[in-house]
């Protein structure tokens, strides 16, 4: 009877409840498919240029949601309490996540689990959070406060025990306290400082709205902008000084707090991002024709170390960068395999260096002992060219080693952690005299593997740090770059002598290749030097190798491309001074005679694992750790001022509108009529 008069107003309900809908889930379920989408090209190692679309994709899809958060607020039942739906989803998603992580703890094949374990525990996490801010944010509720002190104690309290217990414990113990104190850290000390947040920012917004309707900004408020503006001018102010790695952690932490602060899901989607970001895997390059050298008549053959495999560079051939794998990082920026593909001088290059060798790693296997062959190598260096030898014909061989024998890696770790690495000079100066011993047998061993009318040339490593009196953006004292730079000379000097003992050339003029092309570090900004200084890159391989902290700074104190390509013009140039390199003169004395002079000191401790004395490395961790524990009034001044960046951020949140409207569920409002 109504039909006519009645269609119409029925049918725009339907358009609004169709409308509210798409305004409740949509949003979310946007969220949740760029979060897909971001986990997905981040598992399969894409180009850089994909990965970053993702992350663009996900980037606009967070931003839609927690846009919609702030103008909307979240969904709530008409008693003011969370949604079912809502709470079914975020446990739901928690068990999701724990399931798969522990999956991947108790040996389960899969180079994901990690990830997406970690993204569903994330997701869970968030939901979970906003169901428990949303109740009644009409007033402060002291079980936030109450739940929030108490998460963030239990986190202090996980954190001491800790810190006491961990530098003794070994094993399961020590597998156990690590697992507990990633808990504390990533999931009880965001949970804490959500709630205490949300406790602040209620308080700050009731005392706001009882000063009543004129109330201005307020002193409170006026400080948190203070504070704010404070924090993003250091933040250019770092970046001004080349500080840019600073500038970056403080920008994070900016960010961090103030997306816990905002109620939304905004730090939900940081964390993931970066979770992303660390798991993506740099590209990976085909092996060219040039890297093969059979039947190759003028084949260049690299042998050594990082600095000769091309380590320090964005992107590595595939099957040499797999974490817990093959780590050797042969880059087609090497500095060897642009002497082999640019110009008539070689067809070929076999290429062996290895990031990590050690002269062990490089010498041939002896007797019946077991074979020194780095981990995804056949065999070791002068193994696989004694494998390969009949095939093609060697034009000149070139090695770059030494630099592991003698710490020089574990001494950039050491400079990089707190305290002055300078002040443990002699275990690194006293291990020289055995480091040249080693490395006269191997030339020799060298120079036996190859036809004596093949030039064999060792390499030295380039100055990597200016001499300056200052430096910005280097995070190392005059006295440590000093060392740095002495100690270097020095490696160099030992290389130098072995080569002349054991009768082969020395390039002496790569010692300045990056001074000459002003790339030092400490010469110039380190986005233009030719040497990473800190740079922050993970694996490729399993997840659980990606996402160790220990293998995204593998990059850091080796040349980059810029210093790569420097490194290949100084040897072009000085190629092109020497047109007919003359064999090498026959070695000198007994093939394998190691003279030790009397005045040369006692090593203080061994730098290979089987040392009789304790490995270098060993007394490196426990000082490293020793000037940690003594930090820890510095450590206390960073908590202070995240706790005063944090509350600057309740500050100015509270400025905000009380969270906007309760958005509900159309469908229920409809079938409440």
């Amino acid at each position: 009877m109504h039909g006519d008069g009645s269609a119409g107003p029925v049918g725009l309900r339907d358009m609004r409840g169709m409308r509210g809908m798409l305004m409740w889930w949509g949003p979310r379920a946007l969220f949740v498919v760029g979060a897909v989408a971001l986990v997905v090209e981040s598992s399969r190692g894409v180009p850089l240029p994909e990965l970053y679309g993702a992350l663009g994709f996900f980037g606009v899809c967070s931003a839609v949601f927690v846009g919609r958060q702030l103008g909307l607020g979240h969904e709530r039942d008409p008693g003011g309490r969370p949604p079912r739906w809502l709470l079914r989803a975020a446990c739901l998603l928690t068990t999701a996540g724990v399931v798969v992580l522990v999956l991947h703890l108790v040996g389960v094949e899969g180079d994901a689990l990690p990830l997406v374990g970690s993204v569903l525990l994330l997701l869970g996490l968030g939901w979970f959070v906003e169901a428990w801010r949303g109740i009644d944010p009409g007033r402060p509720r002291r079980a936030l406060l109450l739940w929030g002190a108490a998460l963030m104690a239990l986190t202090a309290l996980v954190a001491v025990i800790a810190a006491l217990v961990l530098p003794r414990a070994k094993g399961g113990l020590y597998a156990g306290l690590l697992i507990t104190l990633g808990a504390a850290l990533f999931v009880l000390l965001p949970l804490g400082l959500n709630l205490l947040s949300e406790w602040g920012v209620r308080l700050l917004r009731t005392r706001r709205s009882a000063a009543g309707p004129g109330a201005g900004v307020g002193v409170v408020g006026i400080l948190g902008l203070v504070v704010t503006a404070g924090v993003v001018l250091s933040c250019l102010w770092l970046v001004q000084r080349d500080w840019v790695l600073n500038a970056v952690l403080v920008a994070a932490a900016l960010l961090l707090l103030a997306a816990i602060v905002s109620n939304t899901h905004a730090d939900v989607a940081l964390v993931l991002a970066g979770l992303c970001l660390l798991a993506a895997a740099p590209p990976e390059h085909r092996h060219p024709q040039a890297l093969d050298p059979a039947g190759g008549q003028r084949v260049l053959v690299a042998l050594g170390d990082s600095y000769m495999s091309g380590e320090g560079a964005s992107s590595y051939f595939e099957g040499t960068d797999d974490g817990g794998r093959n780590e050797c990082r042969r880059s087609p920026s090497a500095y060897a395999v642009g002497l082999a593909t640019a110009g008539p001088r070689f067809d070929r290059v076999l290429f062996l260096a290895c990031s990590g060798a050690r002269t062990y790693n490089v010498n041939p296997r002896s007797g019946s002992g077991p074979s020194r062959a780095q981990p995804g190598e056949p065999a070791t260096q002068l193994d696989q060219l004694n494998s390969l030898a009949s095939s093609f014909h060697p034009a000149l061989v070139i090695v770059a080693l030494g630099g592991n024998d003698a710490g020089f890696a574990i001494l950039g770790e050491a400079c990089l952690a707190p305290g002055d690495c300078e002040t443990r000079r002699p275990l690194f100066m006293n291990n020289l005299p055995k480091v040249r011993q080693d490395l006269i047998a191997t030339y020799r061993s060298l120079r036996q593997a190859v036809p004596a009318d093949v030039p064999i040339v060792a390499v030295p490593y380039p100055q990597p740090i200016a001499a300056a009196g200052s430096c910005t953006g280097v995070a190392l004292t005059k006295a440590e770059r000093d060392f740095i730079r002495t100690f270097v000379e020095q490696i160099d000097t030992t290389m130098r002598q072995a080569a002349d003992t054991a009768g082969i050339t020395y390039m002496a003029e790569m010692k300045d290749s990056f001074a000459t092309h002003r790339l030092q570090l400490c010469e110039r900004r380190k986005g233009a030097a030719g040497v990473n200084f800190v740079d922050i890159e993970t694996v490729n391989g399993l997840a659980s190798q990606r996402f160790s902290p220990a293998k995204w700074l593998h990059n850091s104190l080796h040349p980059n491309e810029r210093g790569h390509a420097a490194m290949l013009d100084t040897f072009a140039t000085w190629l092109d001074s020497h047109p007919e390199l003359l064999p090498s003169p026959a070695p000198t004395g007994q093939p394998q005679a190691t003279v030790v002079a009397a005045a040369e000191p006692e090593p203080l401790c061994g730098m290979t694992d089987d040392a009789v004395n304790a490995h270098c490395k060993v007394q490196l961790r426990a000082w490293e750790l020793e000037q940690v524990r003594s930090g820890w009034p510095w450590l206390l001044l960073v908590l202070f001022g995240l706790a005063v960046v944090w509350a600057a951020s309740i500050a100015v949140f509270s400025l905000l509108p009380g969270g906007g409207r309760s958005y509900r569920d159309p469908g229920s409002s409809a079938r409440a009529r």
